[in-house]
């Protein structure tokens, strides 16, 4: 019981060392990343409790310092991401609904507007059809404008995958949709 009490003082000490001597350095290093002084501190703050949580497990001499930057960078970049694909997500909701909208209050002719919607729905259910990141991929270009570098920088890949799924997608959408590949780009946002 008494060597346990020590073991956990020297890890608390030894944590509070680490903690003082790197919070101001590590601060500085993921507000490099995110322009919010609030956040950069989450991520630190977060980094260390992952530290506390692993404090028996891994060596507190051997490139520890190394190992909070990496982690502090590699967290910041999970926040990153999260908040591309959340503000990308936002951005198509937006974009469908205001399509949608469009379309709805355009054109009074009910044929028309059955017409649309089953063109609309066969082109649902195709982009429904293709594999989740090569679909992901194609909206965040087709629907929502991205460059393919802002794709893969939000997605974590490299333009050249970014650049695959496109063209998969393009190819997938051609065949099961061969007699709405002329009018494709007008209901895609239906």
């Amino acid at each position: 019981m008494h060597n346990t009490l020590k073991h956990h003082d020297a890890l608390k000490q030894r944590f509070e060392q680490l903690f003082d001597g790197n919070f101001n350095r590590l601060m500085f290093h993921a507000l490099r990343f995110v322009d919010d002084e609030a956040e950069a501190e989450d991520i630190v703050a977060d980094v260390f409790v992952e530290l506390w949580k692993k404090m028996d497990s891994i060596d507190l001499e051997m490139g520890i310092t190394a190992y909070l930057y990496r982690a502090v960078t590699n967290r910041a970049l999970n926040v990153l991401r999260h908040k591309n694909v959340a503000a990308v997500r936002i951005g198509l909701l937006e974009t469908i609904n205001e399509q949608r909208m469009e379309f709805i209050a355009a054109d009074d002719d009910t044929e028309q507007n059955v017409v649309g919607a089953d063109i609309g729905e066969h082109i649902r259910h195709a982009l429904g059809e293709l594999p989740e990141k090569c679909r992901e991929v194609f909206c965040l270009s087709y629907i929502n404008g991205l460059k393919n570098q802002e794709i893969a920088d939000a997605m974590g890949v490299s333009v050249r995958t970014v650049e695959a799924h496109v063209y998969k997608a393009l190819r997938l959408l051609r065949e099961k949709l061969k007699y709405l590949v002329a009018i494709l780009p007008l209901f895609l946002c239906m």
